[in-house]
């Protein structure tokens, strides 16, 4: 960079702190607060921390030749705190229920000048090349995480319909995770424990974010349609209609009894927990889906480590010692996993707790298994069990097999050479349980309904716009591409900035994966001659065929959620087309997604109200 381009960026933050006194002065306060110069106690302190704030600034400019690597360290958590609160602050300021628009209203310049110093200053050394500090990434991440639990515990304290229990503990806990992790990554231990590391850490990351989010946002406790604890305990007690259900929208009635439509794995999965607790009322979804959030967490760390040191792996570098990781590939692994558990819908999804979306949560854990199953050179009849866990949740994840093929067949063999009668006995092996878990399902069917085929959803008691659709065409049909294709390829959010709402308005049908995830174009730089590319990409657009003949779109949403059956295919998939390298822009458009699903989650559950 040049130097005049370095000061420019340097005294940049000078204007807008003189820009931030002059606004800061010019908005006069209710006459009842006046205390000097008709400006209030209030006015008069952001005022002063404007003037203080240019006076560094200015200060730091004047030394601008000097070794400014410390501005590293003051720039980004001042950009992580401006930040979030201005993106929160575009909200009606007479709402009493957030406290966030009302202190950021009348600190927006000040906020505003904070926010572009930070930039500046960043821009200003990023670009010059001078070299990070040492640790940076592990200060930023505590920065951020501080961050997050000063907002939410003065949220918790000052408003009084927020409910968030254990906040400093689980930020607490995460700290630990985020030193252990960063203890074992400089020690000599084996690269196994630094994996086992990683991945608690991941986990735990995961699960803090998801349920402090959910609470953040009101979801404290089971909400209406969640059904699966109410399904274990039917089990439990030999039937498999809902005995008392809590409400009747989504379940299909048969004979005069109500069922979950669904397939029915969830609330088998929940039998140990309901018989533990007592009750179903017990068990607590909102707690359990952000649970199934933190194991998805920790198992895209997983599968992509997996895929880089595993030998025959589909992202394997050599590395010859096995205390380390391949060189760069450490990164990439990191990013990949922030990016596919904040950066896309998996994040809303865990702080749902509903029917539905605990479903499709539990389909990504047991597809990430079945890919980290093959990886790692299990019998083939672990990674068919795995998959059929996942048919057992949601039927249409079958094209992932195509997947786990090619992971296999990577192994084997170059392509496009192939041993057939290998790859004739691991499909008998690994398809064995898929095959087995679709005749369960079927036999599920019929004891339910006295139909092997009817799967409760045409006489669901749902909305009637997709009872309509799916009495008059089917499950799939050519006739709701053209929606399909809209809403995952082309929608576009709605912003408004009239102060009357929220900024942030998509439609609840969801909008383009491409703008929600916008590092999903990497995956069009991951096609290469060889199995795994062909088994994933093969993988990928069947899913994405299935996906745009459905019958909706996923109904009501933040973005276009069905994506995410193929979660473990597009994770490898943009881990391969990043080339070993965590380019600028795939930093930028990763921190991009995960604050477009924070400002999408503010959305849905305050926003839009």
């Amino acid at each position: 960079m040049k130097k005049s381009l370095r000061s420019f960026f340097l005294f940049l933050p000078v204007l807008a702190g003189a820009g931030a006194l002059v606004c800061t002065l010019m908005e006069r306060s209710e006459e009842k607060n006046t205390l000097l110069l008709g400006l209030s106690a209030l006015r008069l302190g952001l005022a002063g921390a404007a003037l203080l704030f240019m006076l560094a600034a200015f200060i730091i400019f004047t030394q601008r030749r000097r070794n400014l690597r410390f501005l590293y360290y003051l720039s980004g958590p001042a950009f992580l705190l401006s930040a979030e609160l201005l993106l929160f602050s575009r909200y009606p300021s007479d709402d009493s229920r957030n406290l966030i628009p009302l202190i950021a209203d009348r600190a927006a310049p000040l906020l505003f000048c904070l926010l572009l110093r930070a930039a500046a200053w960043y821009l200003a050394l990023y670009f010059s090349g001078e070299e990070f500090p040492g640790g940076y990434a592990f200060f930023m991440f505590s920065a951020a995480l501080f961050i997050y639990w000063i907002i939410s515990t003065y949220m918790d304290r000052y408003n009084w319909i927020l409910y968030i229990p254990g906040n400093t503990v689980y930020c607490l806990i995460t700290f630990i995770a985020a030193c252990v992790w960063m203890l074992a990554l400089k020690s000599e231990t084996g690269r196994g424990w630094k994996t086992a590391a990683g991945f608690l850490f991941f986990l735990i990351l995961g699960f803090t974010v998801t349920r402090l989010t959910g609470m953040w946002m009101g979801r404290v406790n089971t909400p209406s349609k969640a059904y699966w604890n109410e399904l274990a305990a039917s089990f439990l007690a030999g039937r498999m209609d809902l005995v008392s259900p809590s409400g009747y929208h989504d379940l299909t009635q048969y004979d005069g009894k109500w069922y979950v439509p669904n397939p029915p794995l969830p609330g088998v999965l929940l039998m140990p927990w309901v018989a533990l607790l007592g009750s179903a009322e017990a068990v607590n979804m909102c707690a359990v889906d952000a649970v199934i959030a933190g194991l998805n967490a920790g198992l895209f760390f997983l599968m992509l480590v997996l895929a880089f040191v595993r030998k025959g792996g589909p992202l394997y570098q050599p590395c010859g010692d096995d205390s380390s990781y391949p060189p760069r590939s450490l990164p990439v692994i990191c990013w990949v996993t922030v990016l596919f558990v904040f950066g896309t819908d998996h994040l809303w999804l865990g702080t749902t707790g509903q029917m539905w979306f605990v479903s499709q949560m539990l389909v990504i854990s047991f597809t990430l298994l079945a890919c980290i199953c093959v990886i790692s050179g299990f019998p083939p009849v672990w990674a068919g069990i795995a998959l059929g866990c996942g048919v057992l949740c949601r039927p249409n994840i079958f094209p992932v097999y195509l997947c786990l093929l090619g992971l296999r067949l990577h192994q084997e063999k170059a392509f496009p050479r192939l041993d057939w009668k290998k790859t004739f006995f691991w499909c008998l092996q690994s398809g064995i349980p898929v095959v087995i878990a679709a005749g369960l399902l079927l036999l599920y069917n019929k004891l339910r309904f006295d139909d092997w085929m009817d799967f409760g959803y045409v006489t669901i008691n749902g909305a009637d716009w997709i009872l309509q659709a799916v009495r008059e065409y089917g499950m799939f049909h050519p006739h709701f591409f053209r929606t399909n294709a809209n809403v995952m390829l082309f929608g576009l959010p709605r912003l408004d900035f009239s102060g009357e709402r929220f900024f942030f308005n998509p439609h609840v049908a969801g909008y383009s994966i491409f703008l929600m995830t916008p590092p999903l174009i990497y995956v069009f730089r991951s096609f290469r001659k060889n199995w795994f590319a062909v088994g994933a990409w093969a993988s990928v657009l069947l899913s994405v065929m299935l996906l745009l003949f459905y019958h909706n779109t996923g109904a009501e949403q933040i973005g276009y959620r069905y994506i995410l059956d193929a979660a473990a295919p597009l994770a490898l998939m943009t881990a391969a087309g990043m080339r070993g390298h965590v380019s600028r822009l795939f930093k930028f458009l990763t921190i991009f997604a995960v604050y477009l699903q924070f400002i999408g989650i503010y959305w849905w559950y305050l926003g839009r109200i």
